[in-house]
């Protein structure tokens, strides 16, 4: 899928706005601009954080690939890693006889801070790593 560079930021990360163009649609995509123009019409462009590992600039338009794995880590991250704190406090709680309210606001509470821990921990990572700048179309010439 390809990207155009919004901005460079420290660490070597850009920020890019996916295009979603009819020539994407011939190669891997990710389906989100046929996804959204359901209803509209037209996608929203979507903007992400990428490692920017061939030094692109603002304004170069780029070839944006997933790191490998990066689907399995993030539903890790995202979704395992919390229900497994959930159900480990929930039955803490319920091992020490509290009343269920009790045992439930106290997982309850456990989750609101992993995801916060997540959200402070995880604020600049990404899985989207830019692998080269692709060459500008070239202008038609009239005769």
């Amino acid at each position: 899928m390809y990207a155009t560079v919004v901005s460079t930021k420290v660490k070597g990360k850009a920020e890019l706005v996916i295009l979603c163009e009819d020539e994407a649609l011939k190669g891997p995509h990710c389906g989100f601009c046929t996804a959204a123009r359901g209803s509209k019409g037209k996608a929203p462009q979507e903007s992400v954080l990428a490692r920017n590992t061939c030094g692109a600039k603002r304004g170069d338009r780029v070839q944006v690939s997933l790191a490998g794995h990066a689907e399995l880590k993030a539903a890790l991250i995202l979704f395992i890693i919390p229900m497994l704190i959930f159900m480990s406090a929930l039955i803490l709680t319920s091992s020490l006889q509290l009343p269920l309210w009790q045992s439930f606001g106290v997982s309850l509470a456990s989750l609101i801070i992993t995801f916060l821990m997540i959200k402070a921990g995880l604020g600049e990572k990404t899985y989207y790593v830019i692998d080269q700048v692709a060459p500008q179309p070239k202008p038609l010439r009239h005769k």
